[in-house]
């Protein structure tokens, strides 16, 4: 499913586009600062699903600017757009989200230092589009401000 086929609500804010991806995945999201440990394996984003858990997970590396947090998001729901598998993870791999999982959960995910640069190419296409159309639906538009995406793209 693309962009174009995902129904997108109008005006779409960040907030209209994570309630609408929670309806598409069939399941709340929940999204969080990535750990240290997880920051030091060189992951920046991650897309974690925990078997018997009914919410999917994104961690973002941290940042101050919104605009780049939410770039961080989009590229995951680009991720989930493009119904991407999720692998299954190793314990070693489950304890760099420690705490914020048990040691003893099966969890499934998607890293993005483990991508091929076409599917992360895809993805982040993707997360630029969503950006976009916030972008262009955005009151700032209206007033003829350029802040936040547009001094980005």
């Amino acid at each position: 499913m693309m962009v174009a086929e995902l129904g997108l609500p109008r005006p779409l804010t960040a907030e209209l586009l994570h309630r609408h991806m929670e309806t598409v995945r069939g399941k709340k999201i929940v999204v969080h600062s990535a750990p240290p440990r997880m920051l030091a394996a060189g992951l920046c984003g991650l897309w974690i699903a925990v078997t018997g858990e009914s919410f999917e997970r994104i961690h973002h590396a941290p940042t101050t600017s919104l605009v780049h947090r939410q770039q961080f998001i989009n590229h995951e729901f680009g991720h989930m757009i493009l119904n991407q598998e999720q692998e299954l993870l190793s314990p070693e791999q489950i304890a760099l989200l420690a705490p914020l999982i048990p040691l003893d959960a099966i969890a499934h995910a998607l890293a993005r230092s483990r991508f091929t640069d076409e599917q992360e190419a895809l993805a982040e296409a993707i997360g630029d589009r969503l950006a976009l159309i916030i972008l262009s639906d955005g009151p700032e538009i209206a007033l003829g401000l350029r802040t936040g995406f547009g001094q980005v793209l």
